[in-house]
């Protein structure tokens, strides 16, 4: 079977075939981006947190066009108040963006009461409770909500302080108001300035309308056919995660898979062990291999011989990679349809990747 190094290869997109020392060398090569979203997930927050579950598919590819092309990994803080279902629920960084959509579509809008959060021990979990590499990299913490911070509780959590933490361990500090509130504008603005950033303001739905297209629906049918090219070996838990993810990807509501169909087109690999990414030769050992154990095998490969099994195999790829054409071409179209329309462009979106962009330059990245 694969070494450890030439799976590790896999799952970054470099060549199988690679050696440890060149695969670790390739991966030292791409520029790390470390985003956190510290998300207000309060009742009147449903709009902003609805709009990021779509759009976080069109937010990571687009990071991923800079070029030296980044190795990008995003954490998830969601924040209320005390008294309500929790307080804060972290999600560690990621490069794994069904998991980030999961842990997303695990969030749901609700409590809040009096109109002030505990914005301070979000930010103090943000800072404290990810893991954050050491080292070069482009790490930044973005604070989105409509509601200023408690400034009663005398708990320990001072947001002050937990953002001069934030930059003593060189992460960037941006901050997005959903609203007009004056209070969480002015505190939204000097955390900002202590934490090195910007500050923006989106509307209360976060500026995330649903776009809709005349070529959605081949988009989202072809993204789901995407996700049947799929051959992945492994163990029985292995195959039964690709499984999980996979259905989950068709299960996507259409305003979502539309929005995913573009960054599973362009990404680096569409699932673990997948025996489709393999080129030729290595999909050849990869038969031999599994001959020895059979356990590992993938099921349209139960009953075919090596040849046949190595055929089916590069039908698969060749098949992807009309899908990913089509989905290519379908994608410039859409995006031509909406620069004609109203999309919003101070949208949760585009303030993130402005802001990114902003920083990008200093960490050596170009877009």
């Amino acid at each position: 079977m694969r070494s450890a190094a030439a799976l590790l290869a896999i799952g970054l997109g470099l060549p199988a075939t690679c050696g440890a020392s060149v695969a670790v060398a390739s991966v030292q090569s791409r520029p790390r981006v470390e985003v956190a979203f510290v998300l207000d997930t309060t009742g009147s927050m449903g709009g902003l947190i609805d709009g990021a579950k779509r759009r976080i598919w069109s937010i990571a590819p687009r990071i991923g066009e800079w070029r030296p092309r980044p190795d990008v990994r995003i954490a998830l803080v969601a924040y209320r108040d005390k008294g309500d279902e929790y307080v804060t629920r972290v999600f560690d960084l990621t490069g794994d963006m069904d998991e980030v959509y999961r842990n997303l579509m695990s969030l749901q809008a609700g409590g809040g009461g009096d109109t002030p959060e505990h914005v301070s021990a979000a930010i103090h979990d943000a800072v404290h409770k990810v893991s954050w590499s050491e080292g070069p990299a482009l790490r930044v913490l973005f604070l989105v909500g409509d509601a200023p911070p408690h400034v009663d509780y005398q708990d320990g959590f001072d947001y002050r302080r937990h953002v001069r933490e934030a930059r003593q361990r060189g992460i960037g500090v941006e901050t997005i108001e959903c609203g007009a509130d004056p209070e969480t504008a002015r505190v939204w603005q000097e955390m900002a300035a202590l934490g090195e950033g910007h500050f923006a303001r989106i509307d209360s739905n976060g500026g995330m309308p649903v776009r809709v297209t005349p070529v959605d629906e081949e988009l989202a049918r072809l993204g789901t056919e995407l996700g049947t090219t799929v051959v992945a070996a492994g163990n029985t838990a292995d195959r039964t995660r690709t499984a999980g993810r996979l259905a989950a990807r068709a299960a996507m509501p259409a305003a979502m898979a539309v929005e995913a169909a573009g960054y599973f087109a362009s990404a680096d690999h569409l699932a673990e062990k997948d025996l489709v990414d393999l080129p030729a030769p290595e999909q050849k050992k990869e038969i031999e291999a599994l001959r020895r154990l059979p356990a590992e095998a993938p099921t349209t490969l139960a009953g075919k011989g090596d040849a046949e099994a190595l055929a089916y195999l590069q039908k698969q790829k060749e098949r992807r990679q009309q899908i990913q054409t089509r989905i290519t071409a379908l994608q410039a179209q859409r995006d031509g349809y909406l620069s004609r329309g109203t999309d919003v462009k101070d949208g949760f979106d585009e303030q993130v990747l402005t802001a990114l962009r902003s920083r990008a330059k200093a960490a050596g990245i170009a877009y």
